[in-house]
């Protein structure tokens, strides 16, 4: 694990803004900071609002998912492996898509 200990640095970083971001946008959505505004044509702007944070939160989720599942492989000494030909996937592919578990041959 030491050799990607870097790379686990930077995903743990990554996650933990991510987190932090999802924990924002779930704040905005529920309306935290007060309540909706009175006025209809201002609910309609705060609904369209809360359907983009929605699509960002989803993003936000999914990408928050690939890099949980790397840190497991991590931690399974699976990390760098591809997952459908098992060969190693390169050091770029990896500096790249830190969270990626394909080599370039098997992603396209």
């Amino acid at each position: 694990m030491k050799k990607y200990e870097r790379i686990r640095r930077k995903l743990i970083i990554k996650r933990d803004e991510i987190e932090g971001r999802l924990n924002k946008i779930d704040k905005d959505i529920l309306h935290a900071s007060g309540a909706p505004s009175p006025d209809s044509g201002e609910q309609a702007i705060e609904r369209e609002n809360d359907d983009v944070l929605e699509a960002l939160g989803g993003i936000a989720r999914s990408e928050l998912e690939q890099i949980n599942s790397a840190l497991e492989r991590m931690e399974r000494n699976e990390y760098g492996i591809c997952a459908v030909c098992k060969n190693p996937i390169s050091a770029e592919r990896l500096e790249a898509i830190p969270f990626t578990d394909h080599c370039i041959d098997c992603a396209e």
